[in-house]
């Protein structure tokens, strides 16, 4: 069943009141959700909400599938009801089915914008509320043993994707830096002061919001031994690599193939359940623990709020497990018959 579908059988008075959302109307030249998107600025953000944009779509018309499924949504035909009903449908943790709300909030601002959509319906649809519940903190803590796996394993390999990897993940440990935010940064943006041993990155990352990587110490040196194998040239930072060694600086490597690069290394270390964003909450409980001042862990790693920073932090889940083991109960081998 579609939402128009949904839209059309469900009884209830407020989609009576509003017409409801063809799945079937044919887009505009100029798609409100490609304006949307455009508006959000960085590329960061523009991957971030076109997953839900894409989850919405396939709801909104189970025939669309796929990452560009959402081009084929006439977002201006979108109505209260139709958001009402796809929200119903759509699967997820209050963080997830949010994101995916805000998205098409966003989708029918630009439409109204753009004089696409009644701004009666842009205020229905922007006075529907989000999810108050919560979840527990997603992901875990990385212990400093386990990015000393990684980063071992990454040493035993000689190639230039060995020198590359280290890179990638001593960068996200030390400085909490998004996978994406990694991804596209440009060798033109990393500046080496030489006489205090360290490097200041700058990125663009979510809702186009620039900052300064600070990189310190072992990091460091580890990025050193990147740059000098890449030879210093142009080009994305952490590009991809020829299966014969040769670097390819004119190619930024993706989002998938970072995963599969931090997938590759935990196999090598022996480690399982670990993702970027692990690393990027660690920083932060490790900044937090250090005594950093959690506006500045904020400006870190990128946070416009410290009630965000405050949910990446786990060490209330750490003092929580060890609360746990002060606690025991008796064991009893059990008896085999």
């Amino acid at each position: 069943m579609t939402v128009n579908e949904m839209t059309l059988s469900r009884p209830s008075p407020s989609l009576d009141s509003s017409p409801a959302f063809n799945v079937c109307a044919s887009v505009p030249a100029l798609n409100p959700a490609s304006v949307y998107l455009e508006s959000l600025g960085s590329d960061v953000s523009k991957r971030t909400m076109i997953s839900p944009l894409n989850r919405a779509a396939s709801i909104l018309n189970p025939e669309l599938s796929g990452k560009d499924a959402w081009l084929s949504v006439p977002w201006h035909k979108l109505t209260a009801p139709a958001v009402r009903a796809l929200m119903a449908k759509l699967d997820g943790s209050p963080a997830t089915r949010n994101k995916a709300l805000a998205a098409l909030k966003g989708v029918a601002r630009s439409a109204w914008e753009m004089r696409l959509l009644e701004t009666d319906e842009l205020m229905r649809i922007q006075s529907i509320k989000g999810d108050a519940g919560s979840r527990e903190p997603a992901g875990r803590y990385i212990p400093t043993g386990e990015v000393t796996a990684l980063l071992q394993a990454c040493a035993k390999d000689s190639s230039p994707a060995g020198a590359r990897d280290s890179a990638m993940i001593a960068l996200a440990a030390a400085t909490g830096a998004r996978r994406a935010e990694i991804a596209s940064i440009v060798a033109e943006n990393v500046t080496h002061i030489a006489d205090e041993g360290r490097y200041a990155i700058r990125i663009i990352g979510k809702r186009n919001k620039e900052r300064t990587l600070h990189v310190t110490g072992n990091a460091a040196r580890i990025l050193t031994e990147w740059i000098e194998t890449r030879f210093n040239c142009p080009g994305a930072l952490f590009c991809a690599i020829r299966k014969g060694g040769t670097v390819l600086p004119e190619h930024e490597i993706s989002t998938t193939a970072a995963d599969n690069i931090l997938r590759k290394r935990c196999t090598e270390a022996a480690l399982e359940n670990l993702d970027w964003h692990d690393l990027r909450r660690t920083t932060v409980s490790n900044l937090l623990d250090a005594g950093a001042d959690i506006s500045t862990v904020a400006g870190i790693v990128g946070h416009s709020s410290v009630n965000t920073t405050r949910r990446y932090d786990r060490r209330p889940e750490r003092a929580r497990i060890k609360a746990a083991e002060l606690i025991s109960v008796a064991y009893f081998t059990r008896a085999l018959t």
